[in-house]
């Protein structure tokens, strides 16, 4: 069992938690079932209060911006396929969203968020599906930020 109930945990400069992200190696995921799922881990209690909350599996990653940590039921604020994000992370390390183990979609998801950063002024010229992550002001809340992953 993890110690804090999810995969990962980003602070921020000053030590807040900023996102809680969950990791799951199924596929075929809908966004009810990752309200569910949010609702679930969110009613123990255990978690820190963060802003953000993403439950990534290998198909799809769902994002919910939290005023604070209501765990009712709550469809995702945004979704976007994994599949396709990831896709550049799964060639790199001969992998598909088909195969992959929690445990490498936990190291894939860490390296995206490393890259989102960097590459989402880009990005966003092309890709404007992506706009809600800056306008939810994820992005800049990673800004500075440090990950720790919770062990199983």
């Amino acid at each position: 069992m993890r110690s804090r109930g999810v995969d990962l945990i980003i602070y921020n400069d000053k030590g807040q938690a900023v996102l809680l992200a969950e990791v799951k190696g199924r596929a075929g995921t809908s966004p009810q079932w990752a309200a569910q799922y949010r609702r679930n881990l969110l009613s123990h209690g255990t978690l820190p209060h963060a802003p953000y909350f993403l439950i990534a599996t290998a198909d799809r990653l769902y994002f919910w911006k939290q005023n604070h940590s209501d765990s009712s039921e709550q469809l995702p604020d945004f979704t976007m396929s994994a599949a396709e994000e990831f896709k550049p992370y799964f060639e790199r390390h001969k992998q598909s969203p088909n195969e992959i183990g929690e445990e490498a979609l936990e190291f894939v998801l860490v390296s995206w968020l490393n890259d989102l950063q960097r590459t989402i002024p880009q990005r966003l010229k092309h890709e404007p599906a992506l706009r809600w992550l800056v306008e939810s002001e994820l992005i800049d809340s990673l800004e500075g930020s440090r990950l720790q992953m919770t062990v199983a």
